[in-house]
């Protein structure tokens, strides 16, 4: 199997299974009322683990080529299905115990995997840096972590407090990385600050990673109390080790030692 191939299947095999994280996210926190949007959720849950289930195999280049169009177009239908939520959230139409943020950062990951299907099947090479990466997954590991906090039992301070810091600090981070996209209008994309950002943003990211794998031992062994399920944590996880994962391949940051493709729990 070529390196090309097999660059597009570590992409399907973390994404495909985030979608259909997302896709039981919403299926769970649906009211039993809304009927029609459990069904459309339900029908995602399905697409997406058929849709891994092919892209875990060892494919052809042809065949990879028809997955990846498959998974554009599922892909496509779910962010119309993510948005007509929160548009009815917006609104006051729909009852769903997820919020509009929450959902929209789903949307913020489902569009970066519709742009890089879309690179794939027109042959376009990637050009990115370090900020496309820290531009989406700072701000997303601050609402982890923001969402840590508020679904723990009010008993767990020292979890929800350290939750608290790690989003303030993503936040902060996070508006470093939109001052430094402006500075890219200079032409550099690789300078002093930025490399130094990098660095941070490796170093409190793998903290974040230790505090969630803590977190999800004491979840699932009852030891710490809360409203979070163990999916959650261990989703969180593995879009914490992606971006730094794909961080290492456009700085000079070291590549994790774990397995954003792994199955989840």
């Amino acid at each position: 199997m070529g390196v090309h191939v097999l660059n597009i299947l570590f992409e399907h095999r973390f994404w495909l299974q985030i979608l259909g994280d997302h896709s039981r996210f919403i299926y769970n926190s649906l009211s039993p009322n809304e009927i029609d949007k459990i069904s459309k959720a339900n029908y995602f849950i399905e697409k997406f683990d058929a849709l891994l289930y092919q892209a875990r195999k060892d494919l052809t280049p042809k065949e990879t080529e028809t997955l990846t169009m498959a998974a554009y177009k599922s892909t496509h239908d779910l962010r119309n299905f993510k948005l007509k939520i929160i548009s009815k959230q917006l609104t006051g139409e729909i009852v769903i115990s997820q919020s509009p943020t929450f959902i929209n950062h789903m949307v913020n990951e489902l569009e970066e995997y519709l742009f890089i299907l879309n690179q794939v099947m027109n042959n376009i090479p990637p050009n990115v840096c370090s900020l496309n990466y820290h531009m989406l997954w700072l701000p997303d590991g601050s609402g982890h972590a923001a969402s840590i906090s508020s679904t723990l039992d009010f008993t767990e301070k020292s979890f929800i407090n350290e939750a608290r810091s790690f989003s303030k600090t993503f936040d902060d981070l996070y508006l470093k990385a939109i001052e430094f996209s402006g500075f890219t209008r200079t032409g550099l994309d690789s300078f002093p600050a930025l490399d130094d950002l990098n660095f941070t943003a490796e170093k409190v990211m793998l903290n974040f990673k230790k505090y969630l794998e803590i977190l999800l031992y004491k979840i699932s062994n009852k030891k710490t109390l809360g409203t979070l399920v163990p999916l959650v944590l261990d989703h969180m996880n593995r879009e914490e080790c992606y971006y730094l994962t794909k961080l290492a391949t456009v700085s000079e940051t070291k590549s994790p030692n774990c397995d954003p493709t792994k199955p989840r729990i």
